[in-house]
């Protein structure tokens, strides 16, 4: 049974490693995206991302108090750790089922919430300072430019039907964003692919990235270890029945103390 023991607590040291792992896919997309982009973001992709980082958590605590509970032992700790455990794997598995089935939904619904909250802060581009900040950094370290396209800021109020901001430019610099509309070549001075392709696309990699090479090992890992801990938690079941009946047998042979007392009363 000892062994039973040990590939138990080795089961419960994986799957904390696991949950780091999964704690590390939420982490990646709220600093990536989530929180950097934050103003074109969904609530909706905030709630799963922050489910996400719960789950690494919950599933790292968790296997640490089995893998603890195990050595100890402590039954009960161990029953409780385990029941926690399923059903985390079993709320990730049918997450992950879910969203398999909607990620084009899911895709066109954040493309579209995007694209509205891009355009509206677009126009606020030079009167807002949050909006202006947030489209010079993103436009600068992803190399994109407006919407769709430069020619997204033609249209608005900053642009003037010339200009675009001077982070659009190759080689920013003041005033190298004016009267761009009139440039015969303006690809040599200002990037011309709009922000809201790039960023999609940037989106769409890190997913497949994420998905393929961390999230569904991870699944598969966690049905596996599962399947291994409850195989082992029968074994262990009966080796701490059977060590709780040695302790009761063990007890109920012992001399009571009391009697050699009363034996010993009983001579004066």
């Amino acid at each position: 049974m000892a062994v039973a023991k040990y590939i138990a607590f080795a089961a419960f040291i994986i799957l904390a490693g696991t949950g780091i792992a999964v704690g590390y896919t939420g982490a990646s997309l709220l600093t990536s995206y989530v929180a950097y982009l934050s103003p074109w973001m969904p609530a909706w992709l905030w709630v799963a991302v922050g489910m996400i980082l719960m789950l690494g958590v919950g599933i790292t605590a968790t296997s640490t108090v089995g893998a603890i509970a195990t050595l100890a032992p402590k039954p009960r700790a161990f029953k409780i750790c385990l029941s926690l455990l399923l059903l985390m794997v079993v709320t990730e598995i049918v997450a992950t089922t879910i969203v398999y089935q909607k990620q084009h939904a899911l895709s066109q619904a954040l493309g579209d919430f995007m694209g509205e909250s891009m355009e509206r802060t677009q126009a606020d581009y030079g009167e807002k300072e949050s909006d202006t900040q947030l489209w010079d950094e993103i436009q600068m370290e992803m190399n994109c430019c407006g919407t769709i396209s430069y020619k997204d800021w033609f249209t608005t109020t900053f642009g003037n039907g010339t200009d675009v901001p001077d982070s659009c430019c190759l080689m920013v610099e003041p005033g190298c964003g004016k009267d761009i509309a009139n440039v015969v070549d303006p690809e040599d001075e200002v990037i011309t692919e709009g922000c809201f392709p790039t960023v999609l696309h940037a989106i769409g990699l890190d997913y497949h990235t994420l998905s393929r090479g961390v999230w569904l090992p991870v699944c598969a890992m966690h049905v596996a270890l599962m399947v291994l801990l409850i195989a082992t938690s029968m074994f262990l079941q009966e080796s701490y029945t059977a060590g709780n009946l040695r302790i009761y047998s063990v007890s109920a042979v012992l001399p009571a103390t009391t009697h050699k007392y009363q034996a010993l009363d009983n001579t004066f």
